[in-house]
């Protein structure tokens, strides 16, 4: 087992596709295949995926409440992941969302997650180092239940870097900022989902985006993604800054989990032909790719993902 992805506030996942959806209404589901519940979270979505791709991996975080209990029976029907997670007393959250495939839009309601104890946080923390010795890669990822302490992440980077192993991240926020600055992982992508910030600077324009692109590697990172508009990604290495720009219109009602796609592609990559961080982005931009033309959260296998490196273009910006 070489991955282990980390997701402290994982959701039991409704995806509802309603046509011509409008609130204050009442819609009725006729299809059941219009209604999926499924374990979700960010690193969970990537386990999920890597599990697609053939790759066995740990999946770490918090549970708890009968919402916990059948996002574990679910998710442990996936025979090639491992869930190793800390059960807490307070309900995992549950997340909704609603896609207007007609209107291409997506709709989503969100809660919280469990308010976490300090004993809940020192079982994970000893949990996770236990863990370390089974993996080389770790990816963190996605928002963190409330009043854990902001120091989170850069703390179980650190731990990891300490023992030589990759790391990998998305997120925004506090925590994420904390991480960044003072335990930079490897892979950075910014979660630009909520608002286009990054720590405290509104992404606008282009130099925005690539002032953030090279502030990440500047404090040690190897390859950072920041989404750009819907149907592209300024991506940084050592070597300089580009834009991953798609050549066809991408349908918004596809784009739910087409981030945890992209990370699920590097990863992959890195796994199978080393760290030619460039290379592993073009692999996670045809994986996300791929997942757009799917509306679930899913990519069928590798050959799906080469149909799709002629359909975005590769051009250097710094």
């Amino acid at each position: 087992m070489d991955v282990m992805t980390v997701t402290l506030n994982p959701s039991l996942d409704r995806e509802i596709i309603v046509e011509d959806f409008k609130c204050g209404q009442m819609f009725r589901i006729s299809n059941p295949s219009n209604a999926v519940m499924e374990p979700g979270g960010k690193g969970v979505n990537v386990s999920k995926m890597l599990s697609k791709l053939g790759i066995e991996n740990m999946a770490l975080g918090f549970l708890g409440g009968f919402i916990g209990r059948v996002f574990l029976e679910k998710l442990l029907e996936d025979r090639n992941i491992t869930a190793n997670f800390i059960f807490v007393e307070e309900e995992t959250r549950e997340n909704i969302a609603i896609l207007d495939l007609k209107n291409h839009t997506i709709t989503q309601i969100n809660s919280s997650g469990p308010r976490l104890q300090e004993i809940d946080i020192e079982h994970f923390i000893q949990r996770y180092e236990n863990s370390l010795s089974l993996v080389e890669h770790v990816l963190i990822s996605g928002s963190v239940p409330p009043n854990t302490p902001k120091d989170i992440y850069s703390k179980l980077v650190s731990m990891a870097k300490r023992r030589g192993i990759t790391t990998y991240m998305e997120s925004n926020g506090e925590h994420f900022n904390e991480a960044v600055e003072k335990a930079c992982p490897a892979v950075v992508r910014v979660d630009l989902r909520k608002e286009k910030k990054y720590f405290d600077r509104n992404l606008k324009d282009m130099e925005d985006y690539i002032y953030a692109a090279e502030d990440i590697i500047k404090h040690g990172a190897k390859l950072s993604v920041l989404s750009y508009h819907v149907e592209g990604d300024v991506i940084a290495t050592n070597e300089g800054v580009w834009l991953f720009k798609v050549n066809e219109t991408i349908d918004r009602s596809h784009l739910f989990g087409v981030g945890d796609s992209f990370m699920t592609g590097i990863i992959y990559h890195i796994l199978k032909n080393g760290y030619n961080y460039l290379e592993a982005a073009k692999f996670g931009m045809a994986t996300a790719i791929a997942k757009v033309h799917h509306v679930e959260k899913y990519i069928e296998n590798i050959e799906e993902i080469n149909k799709y490196f002629n359909y975005f273009e590769v051009k250097k910006v710094k």
